[in-house]
């Protein structure tokens, strides 16, 4: 009986652990950028976001000057 208390206590703690993990507020100053649910890596990639953008600006204009 014991053995199968433990394995459904440590059941309920590993399941309230992860959506205590995965509970977070979304927040949007920053851009997010989610790696897994509720971990939010905008703070570190957000200098990159614009990175694409501002590397196809030039075919934008080539293309523009084209049509």
């Amino acid at each position: 009986m014991s053995r199968s208390f433990a394995r459904v206590a440590a059941t309920v703690v590993t399941s309230l652990a992860l959506i205590g993990l995965g509970a977070g507020v979304a927040q949007a100053d920053p851009p997010s950028i989610w790696v897994i649910p509720g971990v939010d890596a905008g703070g570190l990639l957000s200098a990159t976001v614009g990175l694409p953008t501002a590397a196809l600006n030039p075919v934008v204009g080539l293309l523009d000057a084209l049509s």
